[in-house]
């Protein structure tokens, strides 16, 4: 999808328009000194990490919604549903030039964007709506690291790639969860992965 698809997609206004171009410039040049992204995909960041994120949207339907992105990286999907409009999102990332760059974004933009660098099992007391992630690690893994943060209803969105269904199959063997499975509308044979009522066997 390109850069004129996502914008009539997604109903993007001209401040979130410039506030992409930025990121992606940005990126672009980070990208150069420190491998935050993979080099392949830069060019079809519209697709490959502006839609990616943003389809997360259409299953986040409070904009103030509380949320954790875990291992957020350059900040995706984190600092693109910021720029969407979900202000109460908080990013982790255990690598400092990571948070450092989504940072240095939100000072030259003037935004207001939480983050934390620290590894996910390090924090302690807090419970969100939606814990979200792409790439981070596999589904096993990251139901250990959503206990400690899931209240009641609390729902996970996880960006996953084509081995989806082994890592569920996988999963199982650990947990009891519902979950859907939904075909990414990013290139990249990816899917979102929605789970809910999960607990530990």
């Amino acid at each position: 999808m390109d850069k004129s698809a996502v914008i009539k997609k997604y109903n993007l206004n001209r401040k979130q328009i410039d506030l992409i171009d930025s990121y992606i410039l940005k990126l672009t040049k980070s990208n150069q000194i420190h491998n935050l992204v993979g080099p392949s995909t830069i060019n079809i960041a519209w697709d490959r990490h502006i839609n990616d994120s943003l389809q997360l949207s259409e299953f986040i339907l409070k904009k103030n919604a509380s949320i954790i992105d875990f291992g957020t990286g350059a900040g995706l999907p984190g600092v693109i549903l910021y720029i969407f409009g979900y202000t109460n999102i908080l990013l982790i990332d255990s690598k400092m030039k990571k948070i450092n760059f989504i940072k240095e974004f939100s000072q030259e933009q003037n935004l207001e964007i939480k983050t934390i660098c620290t590894r996910v099992e390090k924090i302690k007391n807090q419970k969100f709506d939606f814990i979200i992630c792409r790439a981070f690690a596999p589904l096993l893994k990251l139901l250990h690291y959503s206990r400690f943060f899931n209240k009641k209803n609390t729902s996970l969105l996880f960006l996953k790639g084509r081995s989806v269904k082994k890592e569920i199959q996988d999963a199982k063997k650990s947990f009891s969860f519902e979950y859907d499975l939904y075909p990414s509308q990013s290139e990249g044979d990816g899917y979102v992965l929605k789970i809910n009522k999960y607990k530990k066997l």
